[in-house]
């Protein structure tokens, strides 16, 4: 399991005062861990639970070590992967005095991070099973329920320098960090950092003998920080316990012994379940064993002097004791115990502070080191009061130490730079709070170069000649021998910064829908991925997202459709950026409706219908645009209607022209919100009846189809349909159609109608699905483009008419779950032809009989200049002086025989139409009658093939 490092005390990081880190201990002996007999572990490499442990073919598991550990071998657990050892571990093997077995997770270089220990299940993360001459240090302990570590039936152990960071499993009933049962003996547990939340810091069982826990931090334990219950020489010793739920420093049962030197500081938490006790006393001594313990030179921070005591200091033989000096008068103990401090944190003393100087250096478990291994000092600034022949100690368990001041130039300067390229840092300035001299400058640049020493005094300089980011370490070191340890981060960059890479694509299913507005982007891992400092994708509508330097795949929902520059931005160690970008176009995908939404409505002249996005069925989330099939009836005047979204300016266009005693078909395509509204204006002098149906909606996060204009190809030619017949037809898998083809546009045709009529294009074998249109008088020629569901690849022509005519159905393209396909996005309605005016032709002209106009449809209105497939229009023939019909297709492609806009004389007639768009961005016009006729041509939105770019 992954999970950040632990808190160690005061963080051992760059520029901090560190002490020798070697300093202090317990005095038993500790293998070398670099020596021969070492053991290694480190599951971030290829590793064998049954090889050697060697450093080069290490253990996967720390049990496998514990297994065939033998007596003068160090097991070292190495943390390379910032990954846990997820085990709960027990050791039974043994050393001898002389040859003692260590377990270390000592980092392998100066600030390094400690290995961790993650307990697998409820029981202890470590047991040390009936066992002797045991070390175990710096390791990080994790606790699941259990107890962190368990001492059984075991002698002479050590347990120093582990971390037990706050546990993942909390409750009342928490465990123990570390837990020395009765038959143990001879151990040691000294300078751990335990964090909030456990029952117990450290419980000592009845029937152990000759255990000292010393220099540890408890903070917050709710049923005891430091318990020793009938054991015999006790020694607890310079221990700092935090506001804890129930007594701080507690020895009963019989219990002999020594308590000195320690920090107990009250809390004003109230009375919980966790923290069932928080006035009981900082420190208990029971009746039976109040003559076996001495206690002196302890602290209870129980408030300020004068402040009201939260709770009793002492309970010593079962009486209560509110303050030191009742404990002295009454008992004699604590001779030179103090109180009347706050403490509200674990930190080193501050300057001054008459927690300096101020233990018994002689105290039974005393170390020469405080809890982060730095010696305990002697502070010129504060007067001693404590004991001692030499150095006198702070009380509990940090010490307060020298102050170095060390200016910036006394680091390595400049701190990066192209390989190769030399440092230099001063030797001559370093100062201390305490006004010990400095004595010396030692510097491992962390190349492996030989590290330099010397006396203050000139420069040193030094060269990085590879590429890499290294961590010198700088130690200062004073008379008195202590240091400051510094540890400044040097990057040697390569020649030229790492390129950054970025791809995308749209986003679909396993079915082969897309959500046009989703989009996946590709960021592959870095060429020096070491090198990279920061990295950030920003997508282009103000949302943004870190990325680390593996490689990587995000998605991203856009909010609306739109052109959007995707940026991947990367900044190296040394201060250089480069940029990837990618064009998005978050578009909307097609999703049919079967059956249609009807409403049927009256709109009175000049009139406005407003329709809800509920009302049309386009109320889902993400719903761009609806597609609508407008059929009018029951004029009382011609005119015509104009369907545009509401809150919006109306704009000059048409949608479906009609007049009296003639019904009016026609699709169209209307931008749309799902708490929105559409507008439906009537610009005629007289009442329109209308019935609305939505066929399909345009949706940027829903996944749905895509569009494949084809170039127009005869599905049914010119054949006789009787009155109230139909015909079926095969679409999918023929006429260029894919198999998987779900939705088709077809323009249709009935010419040589012998009576008034309409025709009805159906999925196969449905009922009351059916597209609506043409409609027809006798005589008529009428045409109509039509989106149909398909369910099996299969259309029906239903001749509505009691009389014969004859139907023509062409392929103008089609929907299905394919990537390949083109993405809609919808633009507000806009006229861009208008021969009458000139607009969009250049020129005020008709357009003449068998003539073709070019008509520029991109790079305008919202139009991409390039990649577009198709444009969806709507084009209206006004008053023609004869008849004939237009037909719509690509530039540069062949004229096909469709019907794009059948008119006849006086009549004013709209179609709406899907046009396949030329290479060069163009569609041609052209009129197949016999006399010369105005074209508008509105502009709903566009469809496009290439979402990424």
């Amino acid at each position: 399991m992954h999970r950040p490092r632990p808190a160690v005390g005061v963080s051992v990081a760059v520029l901090i005062v560190a002490g020798v880190m070697s300093g202090g201990g317990t005095g038993r002996a500790s293998a070398d861990p670099g020596s021969a007999g070492t053991l290694y572990v480190n599951h971030d490499v290829a590793c064998s639970d049954t090889g050697a442990g060697t450093q080069s073919a290490p253990f996967c598991t720390v049990q496998a070590a514990a297994d065939v550990v033998e007596p003068g071998q160090t097991v070292r657990i190495e943390a390379l992967d910032d990954q846990t050892y997820s085990e709960s571990v027990t050791l039974t093997r043994s050393g001898t005095k002389d040859a003692p077995i260590t377990f270390t997770g000592a980092p392998i270089n100066v600030g390094g991070s400690w290995s961790e220990l993650d307990s697998s299940g409820s029981g202890p993360a470590l047991t040390l099973k009936a066992v002797h001459d045991v070390r175990v240090d710096h390791l990080a302990v994790w606790y699941r329920g259990g107890d962190g570590v368990a001492v059984t039936g075991s002698e002479g152990v050590d347990l120093d320098r582990l971390s037990f960071p706050r546990p993942a499993v909390r409750g009342p009933g928490a465990g123990t960090a570390v837990t020395v049962d009765g038959a143990s003996s001879d151990v040691t547990v000294s300078r751990n950092w335990i964090g909030d939340g456990y029952a117990y810091g450290v419980r000592v069982e009845p029937g152990a003998a000759r255990v000292t826990a010393t220099t540890n931090v408890v903070t917050t334990p709710r049923l005891g920080g430091i318990a020793v219950t009938g054991t015999s020489d006790a020694n607890v010793t310079s221990n700092t316990v935090l506001a804890p739920c129930a007594p701080g420093i507690s020895l009963d049962g019989g219990s002999s012994g020594t308590v000195e030197n320690n920090v107990v500081a009250s809390t004003t938490a109230r009375q919980s379940d966790t923290c069932p006790a928080p006035t009981a006393p900082l420190y208990t001594v029971s009746a039976d064993s109040a003559t076996q313990v001495t206690a002196d030179y302890n602290v209870a921070a129980n408030g300020a002097p004068g402040a009201t005591r939260p709770r009793p200091e002492y309970s010593w033989a079962g009486a209560p004791y509110a303050t030191t000096a009742a404990l002295r008068d009454a008992t004699g103990q604590g001779a030179h115990d103090m109180d009347g401090l706050n403490m509200l944190s674990v930190t080193a003393p501050r300057e001054h502070s008459v927690l300096i100087d101020s233990a018994d250096a002689g105290a039974p478990g005393e170390l020469a080191s405080d809890i982060h291994g730095v010696p305990r000092a002697d502070d010129p600034l504060v007067a001693d009061t404590g004991t001692g022949e030499t150095t006198r100690p702070d009380r509990g368990a940090i010490e307060r130490q020298n102050t170095f001041t060390v200016p910036a130039d006394d680091m390595p300067s400049p701190s990066s730079g192209v390989a190769p390229f030399v440092v230099s840092l001063r030797t001559d300035d370093a100062t201390t709070s305490w006004g010990k001299p400095v004595t010396a400058y030692s510097v491992d640049f962390g190349d492996g170069s030989a590290p330099v020493t010397r006396a203050p005094g000139a420069p040193i300089t030094h060269t990085y000649a590879t590429p890499g980011t290294y961590r010198a370490t700088l130690t200062v070191t004073d008379t008195d021998g202590s240091s400051y340890i510094a540890q400044p981060r040097v990057v040697a960059g390569t020649t030229t910064p790492p390129a950054a890479s970025l791809s995308g694509a749209v986003v679909s299913n396993v079915y082969g829908e897309v959500d046009a507005g989703d989009a996946r982007f590709t960021v592959p891992q870095p060429a020096d991925p070491w090198e990279i400092a920061q990295r950030f994708l920003t997508f282009g509508d103000g949302d943004s997202e870190g990325l680390p330097n593996t490689p990587q795949q995000v998605e991203h929902q856009y909010q609306a459709p739109g052109t959007y520059t995707a940026t991947l931005t990367q900044r190296d160690l040394i201060g250089r950026t480069t940029t990837a970008k990618v064009i998005f176009h978050a578009a909307d995908a097609f999703l049919p409706v079967t059956p249609p939404h009807d409403t049927k409505r009256t709109i009175a002249a000049h009139g406005v219908l407003k329709l809800s996005a509920a009302t049309l069925g386009a109320d889902a989330d993400g719903v761009d645009a609806a597609q609508l099939q407008i059929v009018t009836s029951a004029a009382k005047a011609s005119g015509s209607l104009t369907l545009y979204t509401d809150g919006t300016t109306r704009p000059g266009t048409s949608s479906i022209s009609f007049e009296p005693g003639r019904t009016a078909t026609n699709e169209a395509t209307v931008e749309v919100t799902p708490t929105g509204s559409v507008d439906l204006y009537n610009g005629s002098s007289g009442a329109v009846t209308v019935n609305v149906a939505t066929l399909g909606i345009q949706s940027h996060t829903q996944f749905g189809r895509t569009y494949h204009p084809a170039t127009p190809v005869r599905l049914f030619d010119t054949h006789p349909v009787a009155g109230g017949h139909s015909v079926m037809l095969t679409v999918a898998g023929a006429h260029g159609v894919s198999a998987d083809a779900n939705a088709v546009v077809l323009n249709v045709t009935a010419t040589t109608t012998k009576g008034s009529g309409s025709l009805t294009v159906s999925p196969a074998s449905t009922i009351n699905s059916g597209v609506r249109g043409p409609y027809w008088t006798t005589g008529q020629t009428a045409s109509a483009q039509v989106v149909v569901p398909m369910t099996d690849g299969k259309v029906e022509l239903h001749n509505t008419s009691r009389s014969s005519a004859n139907l023509i159905a062409d392929v103008v393209g089609w929907y299905g779950p394919t990537t390949s396909g083109s993405v809609f996005q919808p633009v507000s309605p806009v006229r861009i032809l208008n021969t009458h005016t000139g607009a969009g032709s250049g020129r005020i002209a008709k357009l003449g009989a068998h003539a073709t106009l070019k008509l520029k449809v991109t790079g305008a209105h919202g139009v991409p200049a390039s990649g577009v497939s198709a444009v969806d229009l709507n084009l209206t023939v006004p008053s023609p002086s004869g008849t004939g019909y237009l037909i719509a297709y690509a530039d540069g492609t062949s004229r096909p025989g469709v019907h794009s806009v059948d008119f006849t004389t006086k009549h004013t007639v709209a179609n709406r139409a899907l046009v396949k768009v030329g290479t060069d961005g163009e569609i041609d016009l052209y009129n197949a009658g016999s006399t010369p006729v105005d074209v508008y041509a509105d502009l709903l939105g566009d469809y496009a093939v290439h979402p990424v770019g």
